[in-house]
């Protein structure tokens, strides 16, 4: 209870202020969704792999000298001795689901937004980015594949937040319908390429923003012909 209440007086506190400065519109250019600078920082992250439910995959969260997040383990293809299951392979990390308080639920609003970056260094294996909004099925999960250009290299990945296909415990779900973008729960990388062997990915931040052209769903001005969201992905990918 006490934390809370604790909780609370930071939300209405932050509020006060948004009112005060006439920020009560949240016209906000970018949102840093999670970031990974400190090993305390990781406190904010889950981490799981089907070595949960007895298979044999490891995954590992941890801090480099750099001060990023490093996702790391090894992937195996062994199936758990439970006859249940067919196949095996994944590893994942998330952010913890939000605490509410007084004033919200603690989630996100990514429909004032219109693109999620991500700051990552990766291999060349096949990864997920996860979002998890308010759903009635707890399983329900947007994806969309991480579009690695330069493996072993740094690089900002830009994907635009209507671009993300929903899937329920790994199967893309056929109705399809919108992410309750008001409500948004939890970010996550996940693995599942079914490759024997060792990965890793290193991220330093999560964030979603907007374009000069854009305003979440709204367009502040038009596209023409020669532009298409594809100008602001290449664009705004250098200079995140």
């Amino acid at each position: 209870m006490f934390k809370y209440l604790e909780r609370s007086a930071n939300a209405i506190k932050e509020t006060s202020v948004k009112v005060y400065n006439a920020d009560f519109l949240n016209r906000q250019t970018e949102h840093v969704v999670a970031s990974v600078t400190s090993k305390n920082d990781l406190r904010g992250w889950i981490k799981g792999s089907d070595k949960d439910i007895g298979g044999f995959s490891s995954a590992w969260l941890d801090v480099t000298r750099s001060g990023h997040a490093r996702f790391h383990g090894y992937i195996s293809q062994m199936l758990p001795e439970d006859k249940r299951f067919k196949r095996s392979g994944y590893a994942m990390v998330r952010t913890h689901s939000p605490k509410s308080n007084i004033i919200n639920s603690g989630c996100w609003d990514s429909s004032l937004y219109r693109y999620l970056a991500l700051r990552v260094k990766a291999d060349k294996r096949k990864y997920f980015v996860n979002l998890k909004s308010d759903t009635l099925i707890s399983t329900d999960i947007y994806q969309h594949l991480l579009p690695i250009r330069t493996p072993g290299r740094w690089e900002t990945v830009v994907i635009p937040f209507n671009m993300f296909t929903l899937t329920s415990n790994g199967v893309i779900v056929a109705s399809q319908p919108s992410m309750a973008s008001t409500k948004m729960e939890t970010v996550g990388l996940s693995l599942s390429d079914r490759k024997e062997g060792p990965f890793s990915l290193e991220f330093a931040w999560i964030k979603a923003f907007n374009s000069e052209r854009t305003f979440g769903e709204c367009m502040r001005l038009p596209y023409t012909a020669a532009l298409t969201w594809k100008t602001d992905f290449a664009k705004l990918g250098k200079e995140l």
